[in-house]
């Protein structure tokens, strides 16, 4: 089996490979809780998921659109016996908060901030399947990159953090945790995905239900998928002659007003060499070599997700 460099033959940094072949973590944060005896029927309406029948410990992937459809956050949800909570990047849970505050108004619901109530843990690696449970947690599904992820009690932090010392765990580093998350193709919010995107556009499927009523921005996604198709898709680019920087764009030489594709994220990989996510134009075949125009860069390849 080959080593986690053999690609780009550049030695993996320690905490990339324990990511890889054994145990790392990265703490995350960004939880919203919802209260209230109409807690359900009101994410009901707010949410692409259906978020009937959720059990304690349970999580489902969910999104929150605009009435046109477009995205305004991702994240999971998450049972409570007395709560539902809703799992997000730090950087979108004021956004969040705002925007359900203004609806929860309207039914026997509360949104709170309950970041600082939990802890949040990553874990990397095929040793996560072992790791064992704080008191009161719960392990969350893999997602994307992510092999598991522990929710427990903030009171649990100092129990976590010491019993991943124990097991020989690394922290994941921002850089590395970025290009794991792009080798694994997830789309992260206000980077590859924002308001101008549709979710289907992101490649968001398991987080839309197709038997649920009626929530805000359904009638686009219906529409569209009963209709039409999205005129762009998250995609994954190879850099053969070298790195292309985020927000770089390939018009099509025949008409140079017409975006081919877009680069949104763009790292560096041990196994892979210069790789991005971004967007490409529905009619951009898998597989097909997109250049800047004369001078201005390098080719991108345009292939599938995650990267194999």
């Amino acid at each position: 089996m080959p080593s986690a460099s053999a690609s780009s033959g550049a030695a993996a940094p320690p905490d990339y490979a324990a990511a890889r072949e054994g145990l790392a973590h990265r703490a995350r944060a960004g939880v919203v809780s919802v209260e209230g005896p109409e807690r359900f029927d009101f994410l009901q309406g707010q949410v692409t998921q259906d978020v009937r029948g959720l059990a304690p410990g349970e999580s489902r992937p969910a999104a929150g659109l605009t009435p046109k459809g477009k995205l305004l956050y991702i994240g999971r949800l998450v049972g409570e016996a007395e709560r539902v909570l809703l799992l997000l990047p730090e950087d979108a849970v004021p956004a969040v908060l705002a925007h359900l505050t203004k609806y929860a108004a309207f039914q026997k619901a509360a949104v709170l901030d309950a970041t600082s109530e939990y802890v949040r843990v990553a874990l990397y690696g095929p040793a996560s399947a072992s790791f064992p449970l704080p008191e009161g947690g719960v392990r969350l599904p893999p997602e994307g990159e992510v092999a598991a992820e522990i929710l427990a009690p903030a009171s649990a932090r100092a129990a976590i953090l010491a019993r991943l010392a124990e097991a020989g765990s690394l922290p994941v580093s921002e850089e590395t945790a970025e290009v794991l998350r792009v080798e694994a193709g997830r789309p992260r919010l206000f980077r590859d995905a924002d308001e101008s995107n549709l979710p289907d556009e992101v490649g968001l499927q398991e987080a839309i239900s197709v038997t649920k009523g009626c929530y805000v921005g359904q009638e686009v996604v219906a529409r569209m998928r009963t209709y039409g198709r999205v005129n762009r898709r998250l995609v994954g680019f190879r850099f053969p002659e070298g790195a292309v920087a985020s927000g770089a764009v390939f018009p099509d030489a025949e008409k140079p007003r017409l975006e081919l594709a877009r680069v949104t994220s763009s790292v560096v990989s041990p196994r892979f060499g210069p790789i991005g996510l971004g967007f490409a134009f529905r009619d951009v075949a898998e597989g097909a070599a997109l250049s800047r125009p004369e001078g201005a860069g390098r080719t991108a390849l345009v292939c599938g997700l995650p990267f194999a």
